[in-house]
């Protein structure tokens, strides 16, 4: 049975890592020959986001029960964040390797020598999160975490300069060596911590299964009963508003789109208050009430405020800002919103929630 390009890539995959691990020289003279070190650095994202980022993947993949544009934006995140977190080391590293290279210099190969040079900054920033992984727990500054792999990579990142100067002008340019058995069993060995991430991952996982899971729609909304924080005394508690339909703006006052949601709630408080659905206001941040109530005062807010110190928003589960949460007159959750939505979508859930 052949075997497709893709597949042919995967399985060459931990002998090229391994080789830029073991002889980084003879590695990344073959990425300069012959491309690819950015799809390897591509590959290795992808396999970060499966075994290290897992309970992140996990709690999107769930959300997309209620397939919406931004359940699969939370999915693309995840990747995302780890892509962002691998550009950090290879754009500085291709741009020291164009800038060093002198009149050799090629930046479409200088990026490929950078890609193929994330390969031990993968593998020594796996030790660090693998030991979080099985631990549940961060045991060192995030800095530290950063910083020692990229001193570690340090040397394969000088090579890929020493590559790039000595590129030969005239083709056609003399075999590289291609990776042998010690360099496949090298990288099948970075790819046996990464699956020591994904099973302690996996582990923390089902014992958290429950926190992972969103909030859904026609289950009961969890109870609160928080103070007030916008200059009137009394607690805003769930109970206390049994029978009517409830609207829950999780915000904050750095957040643009929750700013943009202000005029919009404000009409539907005028509109849908005397219908019976009550409007509160939950402050997602961690500011003084001083300068909370300062921002109060220069965009009033019709209806009760109160200060979330993290639970109410774990409760909902809320992950992004502005969430806006919708509650039928029986205590259960209807819709709930993420970003900027419009009026007449949220009357369509209102009408839904006082029926």
């Amino acid at each position: 049975m052949p075997t497709t390009p893709l597949l042919a890539t995967l399985r060459g995959l931990p002998g090229r890592v391994g080789q830029i691990l073991l002889a980084p020289r003879e590695g990344l003279a073959r990425v300069d020959r012959e491309g690819g070190g950015v799809n390897d650095a591509l590959w290795l994202v992808a396999l970060g986001t499966l075994t290290f980022r897992f309970p992140s993947l996990l709690e999107a993949l769930l959300g997309l029960s209620a397939l919406s544009v931004d359940a699969l934006l939370r999915v693309f995140s995840v990747f995302a964040n780890e892509l962002v977190s691998a550009a950090w080391f290879v754009l500085p590293a291709a741009v020291v390797v164009t800038a060093l290279a002198g009149a050799r210099r090629d930046s479409s190969r200088d990026l490929e020598l950078a890609g193929a040079s994330y390969a031990p900054y993968f593998t020594a920033s796996a030790g660090f999160r693998v030991v979080e992984a099985v631990t549940g727990a961060q045991t060192w500054p995030t800095v530290v975490a950063r910083l020692v792999p990229a001193a570690l990579a340090l040397p394969a990142l000088v090579t890929a300069v020493l590559v790039a100067r000595g590129r030969v002008s005239v083709e056609p340019a003399p075999d590289v060596a291609r990776p042998v058995r010690a360099a496949v069993l090298a990288g099948l060995a970075v790819f046996g911590v990464a699956a020591v991430g994904l099973a302690g991952n996996a582990v923390w996982s089902s014992r958290h299964f429950e926190t992972l899971k969103p909030v859904r729609r026609g289950t009961q909304a969890p109870d609160f009963a928080v103070a007030r924080v916008d200059g009137q005394p009394g607690t805003i508690a769930l109970a206390s508003m049994k029978g009517q339909a409830v609207v829950l703006d999780f915000w904050a006052t750095y957040c643009p789109p929750c700013r943009q949601m202000m005029p919009v709630l404000d009409e539907l408080h005028r509109e849908w208050g005397p219908k019976g659905v009550s409007f509160v206001g939950v402050d997602s941040e961690d500011i003084p009430p001083e300068m909370l109530r300062d921002f109060l005062v220069e965009h009033p807010i019709p209806y009760p405020i109160v200060a979330d110190d993290g639970a109410l928003g774990a409760n909902y589960k809320v992950r992004a800002l502005p969430t806006l949460v919708v509650i039928g007159k029986d205590g259960t959750i209807r819709d709930s919103f993420v970003g900027f939505t419009m009026k007449a979508t949220l009357e369509r859930a209102l009408d839904r929630a006082t029926r």
